[in-house]
């Protein structure tokens, strides 16, 4: 089959966007990989779920190459929240054959307006310091004083519940699950922003493999489209984690939130309106 140029620089272009986000947000890239795909290139909405989990592993695992260079993650935190996040991601990848593919792209709209409202207005991040702030007026002003203080460590049964509603999210709606991932870290373990970026990113590279075997088994996966969006991902997630590495991430959440907010919008007029050109 001979592919249209139109369609391979579309396919790369969206492979790119993804990575990038993925590098600059500690997330997997699928929560704008999805609606993209399935907005300008026409995709089966089970195969867009499908394949953007089998471009989330490199994208992921070359994200988080640069913060473990930087030592910029958790790996006790990490070991804990994989295990569940892979048995959560199979499951998930499993219950999408049984969801109508206009309905999973309309849960999908609803969860990119979610994250679109914590990126644009940093409800992770303003939870985090407001308990810093809780904890500095309950022990004298001393407790997390310093922004890059050590972590919480990953005690009880906390890592395995955020680990595998991680994984049910990144299983069903083809996203690495660091959009709940991150949050939970910074707010409930006192993480900085980059550790939790580099931390997350680790485990989306672990549970984006067996994600993408589930649904590869269901046959939701366009392997030509799959590589050549990863042609454009693995450049755009080097730049995105560098420069995350470099910069103030205030104006870039900020940003790609409002991004994130229109895109809901136009993904659920794309399924609700059929004749909606994109």
């Amino acid at each position: 089959m001979i592919l249209e140029f139109a369609f391979i620089a579309k396919a790369v272009v969206i492979g790119f966007l993804t990575g990038l986000m993925s590098g600059c947000f500690g997330v997997g890239g699928g929560i704008l990989c999805t609606p993209l795909v399935r907005m300008f290139l026409d995709i089966d909405p089970h195969v867009a779920v499908g394949t953007t989990m089998a471009l989330i592993i490199p994208t992921s695992v070359a994200g988080a190459l640069n913060y473990i260079k930087r030592k910029q993650f958790d790996q006790d935190m990490a070991a804990k929240l994989a295990p569940s996040a892979v048995l959560g991601t199979i499951a998930g990848a499993a219950a999408t054959q049984w969801v109508e593919g206009q309905i999973l792209m309309l849960l999908f709209a609803l969860l990119v307006c979610i994250a679109g409202i914590d990126l644009s207005f940093s409800i992770g991040e303003n939870l985090k310091k407001q308990r810093e702030k809780e904890s500095r007026e309950k022990e004298g002003g001393e407790a997390c004083a310093n922004p890059d203080s050590e972590p919480l460590p990953a005690k009880g049964i906390g890592p395995f519940v955020v680990g595998l509603a991680a994984g049910l999210f990144a299983g069903f709606f083809g996203v690495g699950g660091g959009f709940l991932m991150v949050p939970c870290l910074l707010y409930f373990y006192r993480f900085s922003v980059k550790a939790a970026f580099g931390t997350s990113l680790i485990v989306i590279a672990a549970v984006s493999i067996p994600g993408t075997v589930s649904h590869f088994a269901l046959m939701h996966v366009n392997l030509t489209l799959a590589l050549l969006m990863i042609a454009g991902s693995i450049p755009g997630s080097l730049l995105g984690s560098a420069l995350a590495l470099k910069l103030k991430d205030s104006f870039l959440r900020r940003g790609f939130g409002v991004i994130m907010l229109i895109m809901s919008v136009v993904l659920a007029m794309r399924e609700l309106l059929p004749a909606t050109p994109f």
